[in-house]
């Protein structure tokens, strides 16, 4: 009998000992939750609510703030009959942005990002961007990485924050004060607007990605304001190419200075001057645009110089003639192609040598641009050199824009009219037939002499 007395007192402390324990934890500092309480009245001006003693829950206000802080029991593993308390403090306000929500980063992808990527990595933003971006200035940021990192989180207008409780003085003052001050600085309108923080975030933020990004934002929601003018000429001293770049991009005619500093810039990255020598030609006349081109094609390589080509053929740049010939013979493929394209939009005759003998390359692309650019600036010398090509292996491609570049020359040459033929063959040996000269009636033939036997 005894035995079995034992055994039932043994089984009723076992399955009560983690809530005994906990009992013990918290009358063991009797008054830990009750000071921390009036500690965080005193030092934050909350007005709790009367309570229940031994109450593990307390309500009260700050300001135009409602802050709850409990203390929560939870297991420490699913499943097993282990327990803790946990600290929990969650302050909401009508003034907090409602549909701003944050939480710790889970990957999915589709959150704000700020251009800070530490804090991107570690914390998800949902909510309209301008109001994220203009919130989140460094200060917050930081003090918001710190929340999510203890385990706090902003829902619905409510801050929510729990940790694993330690008991120890000033923990509960110190964890409602930071809600306190995190849900403050949320609803806080001492930084001006929407459109004011942007600003100021483009310009003084420390990050170049965050300044960035909050002057497109501000460009593109806020683009009639001050505020977006003055940023963007702050912005032309920016340390970061891309900063430039927008806010030379934005203010048109004002950037132009900018821009030709962005092109001759070595330090800037290929894609950013590619894009500043993009914009050179439709934020400036033409014939100051025309030399910074011509200075982009020595100094830089890849993108940049390619768009730079690009230009100086749709401005029809003569200056930039020998340059391009230059480049035709001299540069990888893909800078060769695109110099061939520019020189048949120039139409300099001069340039055709070079194209004849650019069009023989085994390279498809440069080929291609060379026989377009016959087509666009050639004369009839250039015809039986893209015959001889058509007896070659060549792709469909090739062959195609070859006899549009022969059909585009011949169409050219004096005296052409209805009736008059030109039919070229390249078979060794056989007559070819050419345009009739100009003195010609309808209907004659020019049998062309095809050279001794």
């Amino acid at each position: 009998m005894l035995e079995a007395v034992l055994v039932v007192v043994t089984a009723l402390f076992v399955t009560a000992a983690p809530v005994l324990w906990l009992r013990f934890l918290e009358r063991s500092n009797p008054r830990w939750f009750a000071d921390g309480l009036r500690e965080a009245a005193r030092v934050q001006g909350i007005r709790f609510s009367p309570r229940r003693p031994y109450s593990r829950s307390a309500v009260g206000v700050s300001g135009d703030l409602s802050v709850r802080v409990e203390s929560r029991q939870r297991r420490t593993i699913e499943g097993e009959n282990e327990y803790w308390l946990d600290l929990c403090v969650s302050v909401a306000g009508l003034r907090i942005p409602q549909r701003l929500e944050f939480s710790a980063e889970r990957g999915t992808g589709d959150d704000v990002l700020t251009g800070d990527t530490v804090f991107d990595d570690l914390v998800e933003v949902r909510g309209e961007a301008s109001i994220v971006l203009a919130l989140l200035d460094r200060g917050l940021r930081q003090r918001m990485s710190e929340f999510v990192r203890l385990g706090g989180r902003l829902r619905g207008g409510r801050l929510e924050f729990c940790a694993p409780a330690t008991f120890s003085q000033g923990e509960i003052a110190r964890a409602v004060g930071a809600t306190l001050r995190l849900a403050r600085e949320l609803s806080s309108a001492a930084g001006g607007g929407i459109c004011e923080r942007l600003a100021r975030n483009a310009v003084s933020d420390p990050h170049p990605s965050v300044r960035l990004w909050n002057l497109l934002q501000l460009q593109e929601q806020f683009a009639g304001t001050p505020e977006a003018g003055e940023a963007s000429r702050a912005d032309l001293g920016d340390p970061s190419p891309w900063v430039r770049l927008s806010a030379a991009r934005f203010l048109r005619d004002e950037g132009h200075g900018a821009l030709e500093g962005l092109t001759r810039d070595r330090g800037v990255p290929e894609q950013a001057a590619a894009e500043a020598v993009a914009l050179l030609p439709a934020r400036g006349d033409n014939e100051r645009a025309g030399p910074v081109l011509l200075t982009v094609l020595k100094t830089r390589t890849g993108e940049a110089r390619r768009q730079a080509i690009q230009e100086l053929g749709r401005l029809r740049h003569p200056p930039a003639l020998g340059p391009l010939i230059v480049l035709l013979e001299r540069a990888d493929p893909r800078t060769a192609a695109a110099a061939a394209s520019a020189l048949g939009s120039l139409g300099d005759a001069k340039a055709e040598p070079a194209l004849v003998k650019a069009v023989e390359t085994d390279e498809r692309e440069l080929r291609l641009a060379a026989a377009r650019a016959l087509g666009s600036l050639g004369n009839v010398r250039s015809v039986e050199p893209l015959l001889a090509l058509l007896q070659r292996r060549l792709d469909a491609e090739s062959r195609q824009g070859i006899r549009e570049a022969i059909g585009a020359i011949q169409s050219r040459l004096a005296g052409a009219e209805a009736g008059q033929l030109s039919l070229a063959t390249s078979a060794p040996g056989s007559g070819w037939l050419s345009l009739a000269a100009p003195t010609a009636g309808q209907g004659d033939l020019s049998l062309a002499d095809p050279g001794p036997e």
